[in-house]
């Protein structure tokens, strides 16, 4: 076995956590597996794994060995394409993880397009409202949703978009239209549903900077962002959402934007991935991913 399977070896175990599920990944015997990563620890003169009953955890030595093999074997892949011709035609499957509502409103929408222009990529998509653990799931890039907290992943903010405030023509007929934050008080204001006594909005002027609170509450509650948009476009109550949850219906006239002076608090879109650079398939995602974001902080503007 060489080095270069050797080390791919090594990374589908590492990702698995696992030597049977690594083996039956990649449908070959454990032993098979297990023999050939002490094959490696051999060659290299260190233990990568710290090996229990209950578990199968990378050694400092490991882990340093991951970091480096990844970097190495993207290079080797890139080096192989532009052998063969396929530098602009990178292969394989790229793992995405992404929250429910922004897979369904941006991502999804963008893969057509993607797999046409590179007819050699698989997309494996995940939609989680949690955080995807990427290691275990082997997942190559996620993209995530406000703050980042500090961990070993690599990130990059891809836009920080903005939160206005949304209700159909149909709402605005039957109710009017909110001008100031004062106003909201007289509104349904479409809110998550983790407490009993409403939600608190964070507004901020555009041009002032000016910050104020206004407690909301109306007679439908949602647990996603999903289904408050719905109660919107449905003409249930006023919506603060980030710009590209809404912009479609925007577009079609499905909602307006209400008090356009002032915006709710920010939303940070990032890509994290596990180490190394942002390279090859998960980078050219990125790329497209970004630019069929371009725009989308005017709409309602």
């Amino acid at each position: 076995m060489d080095r270069i399977d050797a080390m791919r070896l090594f990374l589908r175990v590492a990702d698995a956590g696992s030597f049977s599920r690594a083996a039956a990944d990649l449908s070959i015997g454990q032993p098979t597996v297990s023999r050939r990563i002490q094959d490696l620890e051999h060659q290299i003169g260190a233990e990568l794994f710290h090996r229990t009953t209950r578990a199968l955890n990378l050694t400092e030595a490991g882990q340093r060995f991951y970091d480096r093999a990844q970097d190495i074997l993207s290079d080797f892949d890139e080096a192989e394409a532009e052998a063969r011709g396929l530098d602009k035609e990178p292969v394989g499957m790229l793992r995405i993880s992404a929250p429910h509502s922004f897979s369904k409103l941006v991502i999804t929408p963008t893969i057509g397009g993607f797999l046409q222009k590179h007819p050699h990529i698989r997309i494996d998509l995940l939609t989680d409202d949690t955080y995807t653990d990427l290691v275990t799931e082997g997942v190559d890039i996620a993209f995530r949703l406000g703050e980042l907290n500090d961990s070993a992943l690599m990130a990059k903010r891809l836009m920080v978009a903005h939160r206005g405030i949304w209700a159909a023509p149909s709402y605005i007929e039957a109710r009017g239209a909110p001008v100031t934050p004062d106003d909201l008080k007289e509104h349904d204001g479409l809110v998550f549903r983790q407490s009993l006594q409403g939600q608190q909005w964070t507004l901020k002027h555009e041009e002032s900077g000016e910050e104020v609170r206004v407690n909301m509450d109306g007679r439908f509650r949602g647990s996603s962002g999903d289904t408050l948009l719905q109660g919107a476009i449905d003409g249930l109550g006023i919506f603060i959402g980030p710009s590209w949850l809404v912009c479609d219906h925007v577009r079609s006239g499905v909602l307006q934007r209400v008090m356009p002076d002032w915006r709710g608090s920010d939303l940070p879109l990032s890509v994290v991935w596990t180490g190394g650079k942002l390279r090859g398939k998960s980078r050219l995602f990125v790329d497209h991913v970004s630019e069929a974001l371009v725009g989308i902080n005017d709409i309602g503007r």
